[in-house]
């Protein structure tokens, strides 16, 4: 199912609907039991009270066997946001990516066509689809990586699932050199939602707050919050005073 008209049907479900129907578990109970067909649907309808205490494998091999209507998509993005991302990478001075959450992998084929030497990360033990890019088992809350490995670091649609967003904030940014992009959808908080969301972005500028990097742009593009971050912590050493040899004697 296209993501554009499951646009449209979430904001006819949220917006047009009045609150005391559109977050009734009997009358979304149908839309779960077609939207997740062979899925434990107790399960995914209590998710946002049991995801919290869930192990790091018990919450992996919970997406891992979730059957949804989603999984054929090849991605969650809109076409408009991801071409907002594509459009801001300089090649002339990034040369490395991580896709952080790379699911199917359709982004990442998109980086690699743009001959960049990416890496896709995702809590599954093996990438979902065979692709020329590396691939690295990994938590968006404890990424394998060093500090500033990569040029640009990518997470589209998976913030929203994260049980801990500082500290998921904090590793992307910890592994980024110079941009990092974050694609979220925009939305309001419902208790019953067939995307499984735990946070939820109402505005731009909320979003932009919580990351809290200075310089950086969001806006709202295709039903998505589009936001990157100017890090570039070359031009941020070169600005730095030079420490005298003599300091701290």
């Amino acid at each position: 199912m296209k993501r554009g008209f499951t646009n449209v049907m979430r904001y006819c479900m949220d917006e047009l609907l009045p609150l005391a129907i559109r977050d009734n578990y009997y009358f979304m109970y149908p839309f779960y039991r077609y939207w997740f067909g062979g899925s434990d649907l107790n399960a995914v309808m209590r998710f946002k009270e049991i995801i919290h205490s869930m192990s790091d494998d018990e919450f992996a091999t919970f997406y891992e066997t979730l059957k949804c209507r989603a999984n054929i998509r090849p991605t969650d993005c809109s076409e408009a946001s991801l071409k907002w991302v594509l459009d801001r990478i300089d090649l002339r001075q990034n040369g490395t990516l991580l896709d952080v959450g790379c699911g199917r992998g359709h982004c990442v084929e998109k980086f690699l066509g743009l001959g960049l030497d990416v890496t896709g990360c995702d809590v599954y033990a093996k990438p979902i689809v065979s692709s020329k890019a590396n691939y690295v088992q990994g938590n968006v809350e404890r990424l394998p990586f060093e500090d500033h490995s990569f040029d640009v670091v990518t997470c589209f649609h998976t913030l929203e699932h994260v049980r801990r967003l500082s500290t998921a904030l904090s590793e992307l940014k910890r592994v980024c050199q110079k941009r990092l992009f974050l694609i979220v959808p925009q939305q309001r908080f419902f208790r019953f939602t067939l995307d499984l969301h735990i946070h939820f972005f109402y505005s731009p500028v909320y979003f932009q707050s919580l990351v809290d990097c200075p310089r950086s742009e969001c806006v709202q593009v295709g039903g998505d919050i589009v936001y990157c971050a100017y890090i570039d912590r070359d031009e941020i050493s070169q600005s730095e005073p030079a420490k005298s040899q003599f300091e701290g004697n």
